[in-house]
């Protein structure tokens, strides 16, 4: 994220008002993400599986159970990792459920016990505590028993980036907080940054390998090619959430969506915010196209071997799987409205 001077206090929602029908249909118009629509064919076995687990843990209670799966949230690991072994898919559609369960704890509030919870899940992913309580909340435990089953295959660097990943998008989940009862809007400019880390992609695109059992060479994953891969994914990720979740966050009083962030300061209309979000949107779609080719230009450059030229082949669709997979369950999940904006 930016510096703290780049986030602005307002008062008042910003921006001009709009006068066309409700914000759902105008956002819930033409968001499109290439490629086909995949459905992991496990998560019949696996989302019941799931669920079960979650409610056994505590991280779902009746309430929030019942939510869960009218949005089918565990059924978005399933659009996203369409290609992971149905074990795999298990322990992705756990943590899924668990994102969740964190992103709704911290729309409620109150944000001193939210925030006291997110920096104990923080400790527990970076290994800063020494032991997870019992009585600790359930979604520290939970992490202090998935991340060590889905770290244990991963190589050392990997791994390490996993967790470093995860931190970074607990510390955005405090950044809300913050935000939210300060009235603070970010700048376009920190926003940006800012949101490829709060979307989750960092640590999720790590799991791409995991889904896939395949690891890129740590040359390929540092490489400008693939780096540019990832954020304009995240972007593309990022920006399709906050155009299907504008009116939600509305209603909640968030001021981190990027609708919001351009009508407050570049004093549109929310319709016009609207406009302007889904032409950014259409504008990181097409340099993912140009990222991915560019990504398979400096591999095949490389002289990379069989398997590791394959293994960037198949991270590379699963960025665009989950770019398009995303896309896929944001309108079909009732999380964000029944017509899917």
């Amino acid at each position: 994220m930016g510096k703290t001077s780049a986030f602005v206090r307002v008062d008042g929602p910003g921006g001009r008002a709009s006068h066309s029908g409700t914000v759902r249909e105008r956002a819930g118009g033409p968001v499109r993400v290439p490629g086909p629509s995949l459905l992991n064919p496990g998560l019949r076995q696996v989302e019941p599986q799931v669920m079960a687990w979650a409610r056994r843990a505590g991280l779902l209670s009746a309430l929030t159970s019942g939510q869960a799966g009218r949005e089918r949230q565990a059924a978005m690991a399933a659009h996203v990792w369409p290609w992971a072994a149905p074990k795999r898919l298990a322990e992705l559609a756990r943590l899924t459920l668990w994102m969740f369960a964190v992103d709704d704890d911290s729309d409620a509030g109150p944000a001193h016990g939210t925030g006291a919870e997110l920096e104990a899940m923080a400790h527990a992913v970076g290994g800063w505590a020494r032991a997870v309580p019992a009585s600790a909340p359930p979604a520290v435990r939970v992490l202090d028993e998935v991340v060590p089953r889905v770290t244990g295959v991963m190589g050392p660097a990997w791994g390490d980036r996993f967790r470093r990943h995860l931190v970074a998008w607990i510390r955005t989940n405090q950044d809300m907080l913050r935000f939210r009862g300060g009235h603070e809007v970010p700048t376009p400019e920190a926003y940006i940054a800012w949101r490829r880390v709060s979307g989750a992609t960092g640590w999720c695109f790590d799991l791409i390998e995991y889904a896939q059992e395949s690891e890129l060479p740590a040359g390929v994953w540092f490489s400008p090619a693939c780096r540019a891969l990832r954020e304009a994914a995240a972007d593309v990720i990022g920006w399709t959430n906050d155009l299907f979740s504008v009116e939600k966050e509305l209603r909640s009083g968030e001021t981190t969506n990027l609708v919001l962030v351009l009508r407050h300061h570049r004093g549109l209309t929310l319709d016009e915010a609207v406009d302007e979000t889904r032409l950014w949107h259409a504008h990181r779609v097409a340099a993912l196209r140009t990222a991915t080719r560019d990504l398979y230009a400096a591999a095949l450059a490389a002289d990379l071997a069989p398997a590791q030229l394959s293994a960037v082949c198949q991270y590379a669709d699963g960025i665009h799987a989950w770019a398009r997979g995303f896309l896929d369950f944001s309108r079909d999940s009732a999380r964000y409205g029944a017509s899917g904006g």
